[in-house]
């Protein structure tokens, strides 16, 4: 029974670690919206053209993207396979609440943010400087587009 309450004592603690550890649920990555709530798309040319990633996910800091690095653009046309953290044009935003792009990680420096539903044909203050995105944020002292 001692060994038995030591190996207790020593794997409780290392599980409620475990549990608290976890990483928040990241956006999706793909080229389309499919039905999520949240959906927005990098464009690497103005005017929403040229390849294309769209990022899905819930509301608020969980369906946020603290840093773009690492993704890609993925969609057939100019800029395939480059990165998306600073290197998009335009933007559009095809979810029920306004949407951050902001110049640095982690939700910083200056901003673009896009209404509902609408395009961003030209981004203003992060036009290939775009490092973070927010889902149902609007940030201060943000180009705002409606």
């Amino acid at each position: 029974m001692t060994n038995i309450r030591r190996a207790m004592a020593v794997a409780l603690p290392a599980a409620a670690a475990l549990a608290f550890s976890a990483t928040p649920a990241q956006a999706g990555v793909g080229i389309y919206c499919t039905g999520e709530a949240n959906c927005g798309t990098f464009y690497y040319n103005s005017n929403l053209s040229g390849s294309r990633t769209t990022f899905t996910g819930s509301g608020g800091i969980n369906g946020s993207i603290r840093d773009l690095a690492g993704y890609k653009f993925l969609d057939s046309g100019a800029g395939q396979g480059t990165p998306v953290k600073n290197g998009a044009a335009s933007f559009y935003n095809g979810s029920p609440t306004p949407t951050t792009i902001f110049f640095n990680s982690g939700h910083n420096g200056p901003c673009d943010t896009i209404a509902a539903y609408t395009n961003a044909n030209r981004l203003v203050n992060t036009y290939n400087e775009n490092a973070s995105l927010w889902f149902g944020a609007s940030g201060s002292n943000c180009y705002k587009f409606n």
